[in-house]
């Protein structure tokens, strides 16, 4: 019987199944080819007929034609932040897509190197995605509280990856764990902001739907990783009772 007993507490906290992560990489997916769906219209019609006038009047082209091509319904952002704006999308498709399988375990398999070349190559990609979103969030033509929304979970995002490589540097790598999995729900909030869109605008239209999301998106994912957080701790104390 105290063996049959000891075996819970002899195993690790429990991870996400399987097909929890396949559904992460799969929506991820679909969230960076959205972000990246202006690139190729860009490069054809914008960077590249525009090469000959120089890199800065060719990268400038790249903006504008392929957001006006493949991302028209953020076009108004062009004049004020167009740059950052495309910036922005870049990195940020990398981000989502790269970010679950830097805390995937089925990914590394053990190869602990990749975790750390991938981390490292994480840090300037999530700490660009996320400074590039504020001024983009407050050039929308919503309510100011939808626009803190937005700037608030890509701050709440670069903070998270800040603590994370503060725990790693100070070798707590429990910590660090915690805190790029929280990196990675925040990094999932593009995710819900793409999956809770067309699913809300069946009930109600876009004008009502999308202020809502600058904190729909976001603020779920971290109140789940809160209460894992939450559980994980009582757990411990459950296994070492304070005498």
């Amino acid at each position: 019987m105290r063996e049959h007993r000891a075996r819970p507490r002899a195993l690790p906290p429990r991870q996400i199944p399987r097909w929890g992560w396949y559904a992460f990489l799969f929506f991820s997916a679909l969230s960076a080819i959205s972000a990246f769906k202006f690139v190729p219209a860009g490069l054809i019609h914008g960077f590249f007929p525009a090469l000959d006038q120089g890199l800065a009047a060719a990268w400038w082209s790249f903006v504008v034609e392929g957001i006006q091509r493949g991302a028209d319904h953020v076009a108004y952002h062009i004049a004020n932040y167009g740059t950052t704006l495309a910036v922005h999308m870049i990195f940020g498709g990398l981000a989502v897509i790269l970010v679950p399988l830097q805390v995937s375990r089925m990914w590394r398999r053990g190869d602990r190197r990749k975790h750390v070349y991938l981390g490292w190559a994480l840090v300037p990609i999530v700490t660009i995605s996320a400074l590039t979103t504020p001024p983009i969030s407050f050039n929308m033509n919503y309510p100011l509280w939808s626009e803190i929304g937005f700037a608030l979970g890509s701050i709440a995002w670069f903070g998270a990856l800040v603590m994370g490589i503060w725990y790693v540097l100070r070798k707590e790598y429990e910590r660090h764990r915690r805190w790029m999995v929280m990196m990675a729900a925040l990094s999932f909030g593009a995710v819900s902001f793409r999956l809770q869109l067309p699913i809300l605008r069946i009930f109600w239209d876009l004008e009502v739907v999308f202020p809502y999301l600058g904190w729909t998106c976001w603020v779920p994912n971290v109140l789940v990783v809160a209460i894992w957080w939450w559980r994980l701790d009582r757990r411990a104390i459950q296994a070492h009772p304070a005498e």
